[in-house]
């Protein structure tokens, strides 16, 4: 199996062996794509027929760039895969057999219960909380962000309202919170005060997170780096915030009380989805993810690795290894895996996870590079461009966004030109 992305195997009327690989996050796209289809009879089973660049989903969100380059289709011409757009409901190991149905008279979003926003029962949240997951929601996001924007600008709204409105509160303080917090400051800051003049100063983003810092996985200085410099950009950080619920025009904390806001932006990760609950194999015990041995071959209730069954990405983890729930492992795992498939050499070579640095933008040209304190301001800035170029996996996708950075800096952001 693969996470979200899970991998079966049979053989196929050509002689092909054939491969079931559901979900199309960082770890099923990568098996997917690097899989040799003249060994392999490839089946993708999702509900979205292409499959998100979560790293770049906030710069596409703040007009960066195309909304197209922040993800990648299964389909290519180049490559024999065989699509279906729908969910899996249940699998049968022993048939090798999986269970499905259509999601084709959906958008690929309402359906998706392949990646699954974790609100921890908060009220309110999936209602009213804004998600970004996919290139849809981050369509949604910018879509909202321009309404509130003219909702503002409207005569006869009082100047509170006018901040109520232009007031954006993001839940969770990791990477992909801070990240969008940046974004979004970048552009509220540098380009909609000179859109909207009359709005400039009324516009403010606020992190919650209910843990007592954002940044968990940098260093101390790093993450006190950060603080300071969002404060200078009108991002307020709140540590040891518990949100009780969330409404259309506000949140509430416990400390806080009731905060007015024209958006919430939920960042505050996944849990896992139906499909993971209900299969019959060894469980982690806190969040619920798919046990495995170090080879990604699923556990089976006494522990027992299961032929021709792996899981990878956010719905698994290696027994005893507790690695993180991000891209890099997902990815890792992915070239592993279709390497290891590709060679035969299955059970021959164990999976061993390499650390890469991790990047966090905070905006204003700025960033923090995990163990490297020297590295924060223009150079991390520089590290982090890097990094949004080296998750992209085609040359095509490297090159359009380096075309539409030189558009943003010679002419202004598609949503703000000059």
């Amino acid at each position: 199996m693969t996470t979200q992305n899970r991998t079966t195997k049979a053989s196929s009327p050509d002689g092909r062996e054939r491969i079931v690989i559901i979900g199309t996050g960082w770890a099923g796209y990568n098996v997917s794509q690097k899989l040799d289809d003249k060994k392999f009879n490839i089946t993708v089973i999702s509900p979205e027929d292409t499959s998100p660049y979560t790293p770049l989903l906030a710069s596409a969100a703040c007009g960066l760039f195309d909304f197209s380059l922040a993800e990648e289709p299964i389909r290519h011409k180049s490559k024999r895969i065989t699509y279906y757009k729908g969910l899996v409901e249940r699998i049968d190991f022993n048939l090798s057999v999986c269970k499905c149905h259509s999601t084709c008279d959906t958008d690929g979003v309402t359906e998706n219960k392949d990646c699954i926003t974790n609100t921890f029962h908060t009220p309110g949240a999936g209602e009213h909380a804004f998600f970004v997951r996919n290139v849809n929601d981050a369509k949604r996001v910018q879509y909202r962000l321009k309404q509130l924007l003219e909702m503002a600008s409207l005569p006869g709204v009082s100047e509170e309202h006018q901040r109520e409105l232009l007031h954006i509160v993001v839940v969770g303080g990791g990477p992909t919170g801070v990240k969008i917090s940046a974004e979004m400051s970048d552009l509220l800051n540098e380009d909609m005060t000179k859109l909207y003049p009359h709005l400039k100063g009324k516009m403010s983003i606020s992190i919650h997170d209910a843990a007592p810092f954002i940044l968990g996985a940098f260093e101390d200085a790093l993450r006190q780096h950060s603080i300071r410099s969002f404060s200078k950009r009108g991002v307020t950080v709140y540590t040891d915030s518990k949100i009780k619920k969330v409404e259309a025009d506000s949140i509430t904390t416990e400390a806080e009380g009731r905060i007015g806001c024209g958006m919430v932006l939920w960042t505050a990760g996944n849990k896992q989805c139906a499909l993971v609950d209900q299969l019959d194999v060894c469980n982690t015990d806190k969040l619920p993810r798919i046990v495995t041995d170090q080879y990604l071959h699923v556990l089976n209730k006494n522990k027992e690795p299961l032929r021709n069954i792996y899981a990878l990405g956010d719905a698994a983890d290696i027994k005893k290894y507790f690695l993180p729930t991000t891209a890099e492992v997902a990815v890792q795992k992915a070239e592993y895996l279709a390497d290891t498939l590709n060679k035969g050499t299955d059970g021959q070579k164990l999976f061993e996870y390499s650390q890469k640095p991790l990047v966090a933008y905070i905006g204003g040209h700025d960033g923090v590079v995990h163990g490297r304190p020297d590295w924060s301001g223009p150079r991390a800035w520089a590290a982090w461009r890097s990094k949004n170029l080296l998750w992209t996996r085609s040359w095509r996708r490297k090159f359009m966004i380096m075309i539409y950075w030189g558009l943003d800096w010679l002419g202004g952001k598609e949503i703000a030109r000059l």
